[in-house]
């Protein structure tokens, strides 16, 4: 009756994880979250799930985070795959290995001299692992205790959830909620998995688990335990358990006697369970609460010195019901485990702990591993520890787990070093690492590093880092104030130092808007340097770009100022926490340059490469911004989603706001006004954004509220907008067209005067730009608003600066515009133009444009015919083109870093744009004609 009881009103979440199994084995992947509190039966369901897998056919990878090593990187992702490496045939591990998997060994140590990868890469690289392994037949991903998932292993679960679905995979994640916002709620917020809560007993179900402890349970007994627990299985288990030996009133379910029982169902009635137990069974299970789950046999007899008497003293813990029946030393439940190590005095944990640690590195245990003890020692000013620590600090840097990384830094700092030299690199090295955690953190760190510096020259040093990390913190005027003051206390000598601080205030300065005021001294200092390091060249070239875009307005010294602030970072990603690659990028779009999306797929590969989840995400957000001004609306959608998950770490808060506003000008595009909103209350939701990015928001919300007939509101958000940029003297209106946006508004309120003044001061700076984007969109403007002859002449005009470019989206917009125009008077020219307008608008995607063109040719009389075989996106041709080169799918995913229900997805469309069965015939159409090819 016991083990039917463990399973206890459980059939409906055994049926759902029996469907999320056949579903894998058939080919389509699932993810499944399991919540609840603790003792509700996570555990006992995953045993279930794990078996219930097995069952389907498929393989089975387990594993269970553990609050000792939660920074472990990768702990619990090493428990998932080394199973796999280390027991496979050699022949089988070199196909598990093929492609990018075959970084895998470096991660897991195996191959300790390979280069260490990036979050980005790492991720990539298991998820391969996963691609080759479900190869060969469907997988299941067992995870348990997930609110103890390392950071880095949760960060792969996050990565690899939105991808199952592509796979024979079924990932089973299950964890408990917390109070604050945690490891589990980073899970539990990801669409792509279903969320399965865990429900308490019924009265019915405590009933017949109460009876399964003791088969002579009152109606009494059941009821007062119901109320007393909640329906929690464990804790039900538990009082019940202590009733029947405690007899007398408890058994019979008295309520007060049960409440005095309730406190002691584990922590405290667990003294008494070891009271009953050897000295040496009590010492071995300390040693093994110490160690965690599933603690190797022989480091638990280390700890304990407990010689051959191990399966004695475990068998004399299996019958007190503290550890499971078994071949391994595992406690019966985390709560049973919690119990015995609360009970541990801190002396003698601390002491247990930095035994454990001896043992592992004399084991040969990663460093990592060993260091996780050591956080729970007490300080006591031990060298070893303090340099076991910052090895594995640095260890777990080179793994991407900064969180973990700034763990043992930590740690190490409080020891203490055995000198202030020691003690304030450690302080500095924190600083640094806790970038890439917290902001707040690491301006804290690197302002003692500062106060520590022995000399002027590792002061200012370290002021660069800590005015870079309060700028990114979008806290712009106190990043201003320190690196001008570590400027006057370095009085000009020192020139490098010097020049670097001026490029972080600058940059400062511009997501300020202050750029002119507070920038423009420390930009001449810069320009009229006789030397400049090639780091601070690359920097000044960037911000010149961006000057000479927002404020001087002129494209050409704009354009060859960013493509050298690129150039130099072609063999690499840039760097993903400077804004110099935002600037150069962004002025590149708002230019319209022909090499746009070339640079930012190079800048794509790059950063794949080197394994960064932000500059992968920055280069895909600007990515999608181009493909937007070149109207491939579907690209772009597909990549602003990309940048939004690779932008979730700490170190973008710049980027998610970028994210977030060019996906709302997509979906804008698209026609989806609700999805522009949505987008826009997500980028906001992302932290404060800085003056720019405010902006930018705001705009984007005025062009909003015109397509919803708000004009006033867009009107009078459109000109707050320009008076801040004004401010300033930021005029370029290919990046903030907001006079376009306010003359519109102003029109639809019958203000002809206001409304042809400001799309007439737009028109001058675009034609003083010179951008065929800009300056075509200036120019339906001032049409609109003009309403006179000169209309249609203006539009023409708009139709002609940009026919001939990559904008298809602004010609189609253009083109029905004018043909709207010239409807009445030339008819025949207005089916032209409005025709190519719907063709455009339909390769485009832009929905809602289509429509109005289609609604316009039928109310002149013209029969619109289903759509035409559409031009490839550039994604498709991507594809396209490597499978006409004879690649096969997983290589295409592989060299485009995409998965390969991408590449299918692809190609399906391919096929069915040019008209073709297979890739043979799709090669010939290729090479014989230009049909496919993206413009």
């Amino acid at each position: 009756m016991a083990a039917d009881a463990s399973l206890l009103e459980r059939e409906a979440e055994l049926a759902l994880l029996g469907q999320a199994f056949t579903t894998a084995a058939a080919g389509r992947g699932a993810a499944v979250l399991v919540e609840g509190p603790a003792g509700i039966g996570k555990s006992t369901l995953m045993e279930a799930a794990r078996r219930v897998a097995a069952a389907t056919g498929l393989r089975v990878l387990s594993a269970r985070g553990s609050q000792l090593e939660q920074e472990f990187g990768y702990g619990v992702v090493r428990q998932l795959v080394e199973p796999v490496l280390f027991t496979a045939p050699t022949a089988d591990r070199v196909r598990l290995l093929r492609g990018p998997a075959h970084r895998v060994p470096a991660l897991l140590d195996v191959d300790p001299t390979g280069p260490a990868p990036g979050d980005l890469a790492v991720s990539y690289a298991l998820y391969w692992l996963l691609v080759n392994l479900t190869g060969r037949g469907p997988v299941a991903l067992v995870v348990d205790d997930a609110h103890w998932v390392d950071d880095a292993s949760l960060r792969f679960l996050r990565y690899l959830m939105p991808r199952a679905a592509e796979l024979p995979l079924a990932i089973v994640v299950a964890g408990r909620p917390s109070a604050d916002a945690g490891q589990w709620d980073e899970l539990a917020a990801e669409p792509a998995a279903a969320l399965m809560r865990l429900a308490p007993l019924s009265p019915a179900g405590t009933a017949r688990l109460v009876e399964s402890v003791t088969a002579a349970a009152s109606a009494e007994l059941v009821s007062a335990c119901h109320r007393l627990t909640g329906g929690n299985p464990l804790l039900v288990r538990e009082l019940a358990t202590a009733a029947r030996a405690a007899g007398g009133a408890a058994a019979d379910g008295d309520e007060p006697a049960l409440r005095a029982l309730g406190g002691a169902a584990l922590a405290q009635r667990m003294p008494a369970v070891l009271a009953n137990l050897t000295p040496a069974a009590v010492r071995f299970a300390e040693a093994c609460a110490v160690l965690g789950e599933e603690a190797a046999p022989h480091i638990v007899s280390g700890l304990t010195e407990a010689g051959g008497r191990l399966d004695e003293l475990r068998g004399e813990l299996v019958a007190a019901g503290i550890l499971r029946t078994g071949t391994r030393v595992a406690f019966r439940h985390v709560l049973i485990r919690d119990a015995v190590y609360a009970g541990i005095g801190p002396v003698t944990r601390s002491r247990l702990h930095r035994r454990a640690a001896d043992l592992l590195v004399a084991d040969g245990q990663p460093v990592a591993l060993a260091a996780t003890h050591l956080l729970a020692t007490l300080p006591a000013a031990d060298s070893w520890v303090v340099r076991t620590l910052l090895d594995a600090a640095g260890d777990a840097a080179n793994r991407a787990s900064p969180r973990s990384a700034l763990a043992f830094l930590e740690r190490a700092i409080q020891e203490p070093p055995p000198d202030q030299r020691t003690t304030t690199n450690l302080i500095r090295l924190a600083g640094t690492v806790a970038q890439g955690v917290n902001w707040q953190t690491s301006i804290s760190y690197l302002r003692r590093a500062a106060a520590l510096a022995e000399d002027i020259v590792e002061r200012a040093q370290v002021t660069e880092l800590l005015g870079r990390a309060t700028f990114l913190a979008c806290r712009n005027a106190e990043a201003i104030a320190l690196l001008e003051r570590m400027l006057s206390d370095l009085n000009g000598e020192h020139t490098d130092l010097d020049h670097r601080l001026r490029t972080v205030i600058l940059a400062a300065a511009a997501a300020d808007l202050d750029l002119r005021h507070t920038g423009s001294p420390h930009l001449a200092v810069l320009r009229a340097a006789p030397r400049l390091s090639a780091d601070v060249r690359y920097r000044l070239d960037a911000l010149t770009a961006f000057w000479a875009a927002a404020i001087d307005v002129d494209r050409a010294t704009a354009v060859a100022a960013a493509l050298r602030a690129l150039r130099p970072r072609a063999g690499g990603a840039p760097d993903p926490g400077a804004a110099s690659p935002v600037l150069a990028y962004g002025t590149l779009v708002d230019a319209d340059h022909d090499d746009v999306l070339s640079e930012l797929d190079r800048a794509w590969f790059a950063a794949h490469e080197e394994g960064s989840t932000h500059a992968a995400g920055l280069a895909a957000a600007f990515r999608a911004y181009a493909l937007l001004s070149h109207g491939h609306l579907a690209d772009a959608d597909e990549d602003t989603r990309t940048a939004m998950a690779f932008t979730s770490t700490p170190l973008a808060t710049l980027s998610r706001a970028y994210a977030g506003v060019i996906r709302a000008e997509v979906q804008l595009a698209r026609g989806q006004r609700d999805a522009a909103a949505r987008a826009i209350r997500w980028a906001i939701a992302q932290g404060q954004p800085v003056p720019a990015q405010q902006l930018k928001m705001a705009l984007v919300q005025a062009r909003l509220d015109l397509a919803e007939g708000r004009p006033e509101a867009a009107a009078r958000r459109a000109e707050e907008a320009g008076r801040r940029l004004t401010g300033d003297g930021w005029l370029n209106p290919a990046i903030w067209p907001w006079r376009s946006v306010a003359a519109l508004g102003r029109h639809a309120l019958d203000q002809r005067d206001a409304a042809r003044a400001l799309a007439v001061e737009e028109l001058d700076l675009a034609r003083r730009w010179g951008a065929p984007r800009a300056l075509s969109r200036a120019l339906r403007a001032v049409a609109t608003v003009t309403g006179d002859r000169s209309t249609a002449d203006l539009l023409e005009e708009a139709v002609r600066v940009v026919r001939g470019t990559p904008a298809r989206l602004e010609l189609a917009t253009a083109l029905h515009a004018f043909g709207a125009a010239i409807r009445l008077r030339h008819p025949k020219a207005a089916r032209t133009a409005l025709g190519e307008a719907l063709q455009l608008a339909r390769e485009c995607g832009a929905d809602e444009l289509a429509r109005q063109a289609r609604e316009a040719l039928t109310d002149i009389g013209e029969q619109v015919l289903a759509p035409a075989h559409a031009r490839l996106t550039p994604g498709e041709w991507r594809v396209a083109r490597l499978a006409a080169a004879g690649r096969a799918n997983h290589e295409i995913a592989q060299d485009l870093h995409v998965t390969p229900k991408t590449v299918e997805t692809h190609l399906s469309s391919v096929y069915r744009k040019l008209g073709v069965r297979n890739r043979t015939a799709m090669a010939r159409v290729l090479a014989e004609t230009s049909v496919g090819q993206a413009g």
